[in-house]
């Protein structure tokens, strides 16, 4: 339990600080992209295209070439959106408190079982201090307060929605279920996933090789692993991915948002599901996330269509 909880505070150490790590060896050597007057620097493109750049290894093909170029444009156009919603943050005057800012270490520290002294030092082999954690945490807290006020009150999950997806979970069998051990490939823009799914299935190269190699989701590092997941909560369109795959087994390429995705099926077991009254909140989460990040991609293309971008 001790190590599961130390590998989630990593988790957040490392999705906290992708741009300050090094902070104090930060030279400003290059411009790729002006927000609104902001710019973003050589430097931080680096630093978030380092852990990928370490996937392709010092000899890069020209295919090569081609896929890292699309992933730096996949992974500037994440950098410029959170750009834009820190601006949009500081200009509606979304006000993060020290006491905010204190109040979410110590849940930190408590959830990971870290001391003061142990947090100090997890910071340390992150290549960054307290302050710089206290910083990068503030802009963090305020993204969230903005895409919660801008984005809760538009998201309605009604009772109709839910019931509709609990019926259509339910099999002839209707007792049982499916908790799923899954690993994705999710593949940025400009590589063929049916290629590379037909290298996998020709045992060119295995699952886990094309998803750190390729992978532009989550799971990158770890051969694309997600973990095991519960089968309501996972989207239809992974239901139907899923449909007929044996353990082992690769799925046919299909769509995650706008994104190609291969899912390779690595464990199952059946369990005996739950009432509709011991579902609903899950399929209500499912279906708020579903419909949160819908509402999300409208409000920062909404953003993005009166910003000053300029891409060097």
């Amino acid at each position: 339990m001790l190590k599961r909880v130390i590998i989630v505070f990593f988790i957040i150490l490392i999705s906290l600080f992708e741009t300050t790590a090094n902070a104090e060896e930060k030279v400003v050597d290059g411009i790729v992209a002006v927000v609104n007057g902001d710019i973003i620097t050589l430097y931080e493109m680096n630093d978030k295209m380092a852990p990928i750049m370490k996937q392709f290894g010092k000899s890069i093909s020209t295919a090569d070439a081609q896929q890292i170029k699309n992933i730096r444009s996949q992974i500037l156009d994440r950098m410029i959106n959170e750009m834009i919603i820190d601006q949009e943050a500081k200009k509606l005057k979304v006000i993060v408190s020290e006491q905010d800012i204190d109040g979410e270490i110590n849940r930190i520290k408590e959830s990971s079982n870290l001391s003061d002294e142990d947090f100090l030092r997890q910071l340390a082999l992150q290549k960054t201090n307290l302050e710089d954690f206290k910083e990068t945490l503030r802009k963090d807290i305020r993204k969230h307060r903005l895409v919660s006020y801008k984005v809760k009150n538009k998201v309605v999950v009604t009772e109709k929605e839910i019931e509709n997806v609990w019926n259509s979970t339910q099999t002839d069998q209707g007792s049982v279920k499916e908790s799923v051990h899954l690993k994705l490939i999710l593949f940025p823009d400009g590589v063929s996933a049916d290629d590379i799914r037909e290298e996998i299935i020709s045992g060119k190269m295995t699952f886990e090789e094309a998803a750190d190699k390729y992978t532009a989701g989550p799971g990158a590092g770890s051969g694309g692993d997600l973990g095991v997941l519960e089968w309501d909560d996972l989207a239809q369109t992974w239901h139907d991915a899923l449909d007929g795959l044996k353990v082992g087994d690769i799925s046919q390429v299909f769509k995650v948002q706008q994104s190609s995705a291969l899912l390779k099926l690595d464990s199952f077991e059946k369990q005996t599901t739950k009432s509709f009254a011991d579902s609903r909140d899950v399929i209500y989460e499912r279906l708020y996330r579903e419909k949160q990040d819908a509402v999300f991609n409208d409000f920062i293309n909404k953003l993005r269509e009166k910003a000053v971008i300029e891409i060097k």
